[in-house]
């Protein structure tokens, strides 16, 4: 059987098929089983349709575990040049190529 981690890291790659925007800079997750925490980090203010992205993709890794687990996604504003950075226990998803 898989462990929580890979499963998680598995259904939010899937949940952000074709919701990925070029506002887009990165998505951290943590995942400490019962917890899924993941932070959407957008280059712009994020848009209505940014917010709608992110709970389509919240909704879809919710779909995919028990009861029992609870996800929380939240938008943040990142523009560039601030730094793409880990918060405590998350690991990267998804990072865009970004000029040096």
């Amino acid at each position: 059987m898989m462990s929580f981690r890979v499963r998680v890291l598995l259904s939010v790659q899937r949940a952000m098929w074709d919701l990925v925007t070029p506002n887009l800079r990165a998505v951290a997750v943590a995942a400490q089983e019962p917890n899924i925490r993941l932070r959407f980090m957008f280059e712009n203010d994020p848009s209505e349709d940014d917010h709608e992205n992110v709970s389509l993709a919240e909704t879809y890794v919710i779909a995919d575990f028990e009861d029992s687990v609870s996800v929380d996604a939240t938008c943040v504003w990142l523009p560039v040049p601030v730094s793409r950075d880990l918060d405590i226990g998350e690991e990267w998803v998804y990072m865009r190529k970004e000029s040096d």
